[in-house]
């Protein structure tokens, strides 16, 4: 496989990214934006199962070999990530998959920036960009090891700081009908999940052209217990976009 890792200056910030296939130009990208806690490297053995499409992940800003401002840890300002990664690799059709609170970057950005969106992939998250609240850093902190990296090694405790002191609460609900393009939207089936039934039916109120998979088995960790149904559902949307 071919891939590189790659960092693009956006003001200041030096914005990683991970380029699978560059060489590929008969499929439509694939740009993932990760998690909250997660970087590029993370879905390098996704974007490997999606050969031979081409697939960029970007690191966002404070996470992996991204760099860690002082300040700038705004919905706005990890929109432009994605956008100067996007106008540094020339691409003029895309598609948009964001997991967990990266649903709320890339929607927030897929609303901004709609002419080269060929489609949109949901992950387990509604579309809000919600507040972190006070004592959500120290909560944060304590959770275990995800996907097998403890956070210490994801982020630092600036980047964490800063991205609950500069959240604030964000609805992107009135605005989802102008995302027009065909979209999939990935719920898991078990407690734990953040895209509830009635989530799910929200989005579909708000984009008729939508489809939801449920993965009964999944809570919001998507990925496990079986990788495959993620990659065989993503397969089958991205096949039908030319």
């Amino acid at each position: 496989m071919n891939y590189s890792d790659s960092w693009v200056d956006n003001r200041g910030t030096a914005i990683h990214f991970v380029d699978v296939n560059n060489t590929i130009k008969e499929n439509v990208p694939l740009i993932i934006i990760p998690g909250l806690s997660e970087s590029a490297e993370d879905y390098i053995s996704l974007m490997e199962r999606f050969s031979p499409r081409r697939c960029v992940a970007i690191t966002l800003r404070g996470r992996g070999k991204s760099d860690t401002p002082e300040t700038g840890y705004t919905l706005e300002d990890h929109i432009s990530d994605i956008d100067t990664v996007i106008n540094h690799l020339a691409l003029k059709e895309f598609i948009l998959l964001g997991y967990s609170r990266g649903v709320s970057y890339a929607i927030g950005y897929a609303i901004k920036y709609t002419k080269n969106l060929k489609g949109l992939i949901i992950c387990d998250y509604p579309a809000n960009h919600t507040q972190l609240r006070q004592g959500w850093v120290e909560f944060f902190s304590s959770l275990p090891p995800w996907r097998g990296k403890p956070l210490s090694e994801r982020m630092n405790l600036q980047a964490l700081h800063g991205l609950q002191s500069e959240s604030t609460q964000v609805s992107f609900w009135d605005d989802l009908p102008s995302i027009t393009c065909p979209t999939l939207i990935i719920r898991g089936g078990k407690e734990g999940a953040l895209i509830s039934l009635e989530t799910a039916k929200q989005y579909v109120e708000k984009m008729p052209q939508a489809d939801v998979a449920v993965f009964v088995d999944s809570d919001h960790n998507i990925f496990e217990p079986n990788v495959e149904t993620f990659i065989e559902t993503t397969n089958l949307f991205l096949k039908d976009i030319k």
